[in-house]
């Protein structure tokens, strides 16, 4: 059985409940199935908007910001898998996951395998 590297991010600004679910998420990943995990918080890491100038499709060497995501794109290219724990603010994930989101375009665009099979799962109940 092959070895899964997992990544969990906490998208709270607080570390509270999301940063615990996370953190238990990844724990259980490790104990039950011998994934590899990392964990990033994005609490108090400093993430500069996406201001849509291209030079990360223009140039394909990444974002010109240099910030918080230089560690987080790093991890998405060890990572197997990513567990993004957001909480719900106004019916929606929060501004920081927002930001970080936006901002994996610049990985995508100098390496386009960088995510190669990115899928999305809502496990927030909101909606059903």
């Amino acid at each position: 059985m092959r070895t899964i590297n997992l990544l969990g991010i906490s998208g709270s600004p607080r570390l509270a409940s999301t940063d615990y679910v996370v953190r238990d998420a990844l724990d259980y990943a490790s104990q039950k199935h011998a994934a590899q995990t990392e964990y990033i918080t994005l609490h108090n890491r400093t993430i500069g908007f996406c201001n849509h100038c291209d030079f990360c499709v223009r140039k394909r060497e990444g974002c010109i910001q240099k910030d918080g995501m230089e560690e987080i794109y790093e991890r998405l290219k060890w990572a197997d898998a990513v567990l993004i724990g957001t909480p719900v603010y106004q019916g929606t994930l929060s501004g920081q996951v927002k930001t970080m989101l936006d901002r994996f375009r610049a990985l995508v665009a100098s390496d386009p395998a960088a995510l190669p099979d990115l899928g999305c799962r809502d496990d927030s109940g909101i909606g059903r």
